[in-house]
C-alpha cells in the first residue's frame, strides 16, 4: 500500500478497480487473521542447559507467564533472543517452581534484561542460598513476590502441590505442580517432581486429568509413575531433557515405560523446542525437528 501510493500506481484512474479490490482483500485477510489467533494461546517448551522454561503468549502481553527461566548461561545464550524474538519487552509473571538453580539461577539476570513484573513460588522453603537471594531481592518491592499455596489460583493456573506444611527432604518433591485450563485444553506442568512428591500429590487429588503434560527430570527416580499417568490420562506427553549435562537425559528405562501407554511422547532433547498451540476448538503440536500432532476437542468435531 505505501509503494503504491508514493508512486501513484495506487490513484491511476485505470488501476482504481484493481486498487480497491487490492484493498479489500488485504483487510479481509488481516481481519481473518485476527479473528482466527485473537483467542489463541502459544505454548512453549524451551529446553534449557539441564533444566526447562514454559513460556505461554497469550493474548495480550499482560495475560503472558514465564514459567522457569534456566541459569544464567541459558537466560544469556537461549531465554533472552528467543523472547526477543517474540517481542517480549518485559516479563510480567515469572514463576519458579522450586530452588534448583538450573531452573531459577538466572533469574537475576533476567530482571536486569527485561524487567519482570510479578514473581510466583511455592510457599515450600529451599536450602538453596542462591534461591533465597533472589526471592529476597525481588520482595525489596511490596507486592512483588506471590506465593501459590495449594489449592489456589494465578491466571489461568491452578495450583495442586506443594502445601505449605510439606517438608520434603528433595527440592524436586517440592516443585510446584500446575494445571491450566485453555479454553479447553488442559496442560499439567509437573516441573522436575520427584517420585515422593508424585505420591504426596495423587494421594490429595483424583482431578489430574489432562490433555497434556509437561515434565522434567528429577535429580532422582523417574517422573511421570504409571499411578500419575493413569490420574492424568494425558493424549501427549512433553519430557523436557537435555544432551547435556548427560544426567539430564531420559533414561532408555523411561522411554520404554512411557512408549507402552500408547501416545505420542516428545522428547526435547532430540526434538528441540515444542510449540503447542491451543484454541478453543483444540489445539496443536509443532516441534522444532519437524513433528506435528493436531486434536480437536469435542465441540469441535
Amino acid at each position: 500500500m505505501l509503494v503504491g501510493a508514493l508512486s501513484g500506481w495506487l490513484f491511476a484512474p485505470k488501476q482504481r478497480i484493481w486498487s480497491a479490490t487490492a484493498l479489500v482483500l488485504i483487510v479481509a485477510g488481516f481481519a481473518w487473521h485476527w479473528q482466527t489467533t485473537r483467542g489463541e494461546t502459544r505454548l512453549t517448551v524451551l529446553p534449557l542447559n539441564g533444566g526447562h522454561a514454559v513460556f505461554v503468549d497469550a493474548a495480550g502481553r499482560k495475560n503472558d507467564w514465564l514459567v522457569n527461566c534456566g541459569d544464567e548461561s541459558a537466560v544469556n545464550f537461549t531465554l533472552k533472543p528467543f523472547l526477543r524474538a517474540q517481542g517480549v519487552n518485559r516479563v510480567q509473571r515469572l514463576v519458579l517452581t522450586h530452588g534448583d538453580l538450573r531452573s531459577c539461577g538466572g533469574a537475576e539476570l533476567l530482571n536486569q534484561l527485561f524487567g519482570t513484573g510479578e514473581i510466583y513460588t511455592s510457599p515450600a522453603r529451599f536450602r538453596s542460598m542462591a534461591y533465597r537471594e533472589i526471592i529476597a531481592e525481588f520482595e525489596k518491592q511490596p507486592r512483588r513476590h506471590r506465593i501459590i499455596n495449594r489449592g489456589s489460583t494465578a491466571g489461568c493456573w491452578q495450583a495442586f502441590a506443594p502445601d505449605a506444611t510439606d517438608n520434603f527432604e528433595r527440592a524436586d518433591d517440592a516443585s510446584l505442580v500446575l494445571l491450566g485450563n485453555f479454553y479447553g485444553p488442559r496442560v499439567l506442568l509437573l516441573s522436575d517432581l520427584g517420585r515422593e512428591g508424585q505420591n504426596v500429590l495423587l494421594s490429595r487429588t483424583n482431578n489430574l486429568r489432562a490433555d497434556i503434560v509437561i515434565a522434567g527430570l528429577p535429580d532422582e527416580g523417574e517422573p511421570l509413575c504409571d499411578a500419575l499417568l493413569d490420574a492424568a490420562q494425558p493424549k501427549v506427553i512433553v519430557i523436557a531433557d537435555s544432551e547435556f549435562p548427560a544426567t539430564r537425559r531420559a533414561s532408555p528405562k523411561l522411554r520404554a515405560r512411557l512408549e507402552q501407554r500408547g501416545g505420542p511422547v516428545i522428547y526435547t532433547r532430540t526434538a528441540g523446542a515444542v510449540t503447542i498451540l491451543l484454541r478453543s476448538n483444540g489445539w496443536e503440536l509443532r516441534t522444532m525437528d519437524g513433528q506435528k500432532n493436531s486434536y480437536r476437542t469435542a465441540n469441535g468435531n
